[in-house]
């Protein structure tokens, strides 16, 4: 029907199927997980009918009736309180909450709500192992909306002490069913934002080549010392083949003046044969070279004159 079974309660479980409420998973919901709906196994079989009768059907209300009572298959009896509306009140609270009220207690009673840790049904109590508890526990379940640990409401702690840390308190989202809650996607967040952030950094790198191609700033890369630099001499370097080689200690690539100025004037070998000075009106005014100077060397004089046009 479109629902996913898991075996283990992992973070992404919504609803939980309660046939005992004596077991590990109910008491970590109980305790930890607030966000996580407890259902009466008859809920799955009312949704499954709706879906053969092919009828809309209000998931709200329907976990509205299957909700499992607080007090699921508890039977519970009272000692030590003495005041009748008190008393009453009690009573209505447990019956009215899925529990079963007993006046006496029998050795099928699940727990015993003392006032104070003695009496004839307290010593009875401890011979049958029923689960003792103060009043708290009852009041704390309640509010909670499921059975509560009840070895924090013992009778030996003080009254400010029973109830610690019985259950995490916080805000749960109301989502319907089929709809993860928001707490739920919060942690998607972090791999969407670092998508984000990795796809921001690519983009400004591919721009930054772009810029590079059509003509911007541009900044020749620091030469390590190789075996060519270490021919040079500190004053008056020389070139592998011997020529000297002035060399100028900054270029600006927003300079537009020639590649045979003086101050960037370089003496080569005469065998070498020198670039011929382009005319102004050669020089392309747009394009991905514009504002650039180039020189060919080693070519025939077709693939040079192809490379000029």
């Amino acid at each position: 029907m479109g629902a996913v079974h898991k075996y283990d309660l992992t973070s992404d479980v919504t609803h939980l199927i309660v046939g005992d409420t004596d077991t590990p998973k109910y008491k970590f919901v109980a305790k930890e997980r607030p966000d996580v709906k407890c259902m009466q196994p008859d809920w799955v079989g009312a949704l499954r009918q709706l879906w053969v009768d092919d009828v809309e059907a209000d998931f709200q209300a329907l976990e509205s009736q299957y909700r499992l009572p607080t007090l699921h298959n508890l039977r519970i009896c009272m000692t030590g309180f003495e005041d009748p509306s008190y008393r009453k009140k009690l009573e209505d609270d447990i019956n009215n909450h899925g529990g079963e009220y007993r006046g006496n207690l029998t050795k099928d009673v699940t727990h015993l709500i003392a006032k104070e840790p003695s009496g004839a049904k307290h010593r009875y109590a401890i011979a049958w192992n029923v689960k003792i508890v103060a009043v708290e526990w009852l009041a704390q379940s309640l509010e909670r909306g499921m059975i509560l640990d009840e070895t924090l409401y013992s009778l030996s702690l003080p009254p400010t002490e029973r109830g610690r840390n019985a259950w995490i308190r916080r805000a749960v989202s109301t989502s319907s069913l089929g709809k993860r809650s928001l707490d739920g996607d919060a942690a998607l967040n972090v791999p969407r934002k670092l998508r984000r952030i990795a796809s921001a950094k690519l983009n400004s790198q591919n721009v930054g080549l772009w810029t590079d191609i059509v003509g911007g700033d541009f900044k020749a890369p620091k030469l390590e010392q190789d075996q060519w630099l270490e021919q040079m001499g500190p004053h008056n370097p020389k070139s592998v083949d011997g020529s000297s080689v002035a060399v100028k200690s900054e270029v600006s690539s927003t300079e537009n003046s020639s590649l045979h100025s003086e101050s960037s004037a370089v003496t080569l070998n005469p065998a070498i044969p020198s670039c011929p000075e382009p005319f102004a009106d050669s020089v392309p005014k747009t394009g991905i070279f514009a504002g650039r100077r180039f020189c060919l060397h080693g070519f025939n004089e077709k693939k040079a004159d192809h490379g000029r046009h």
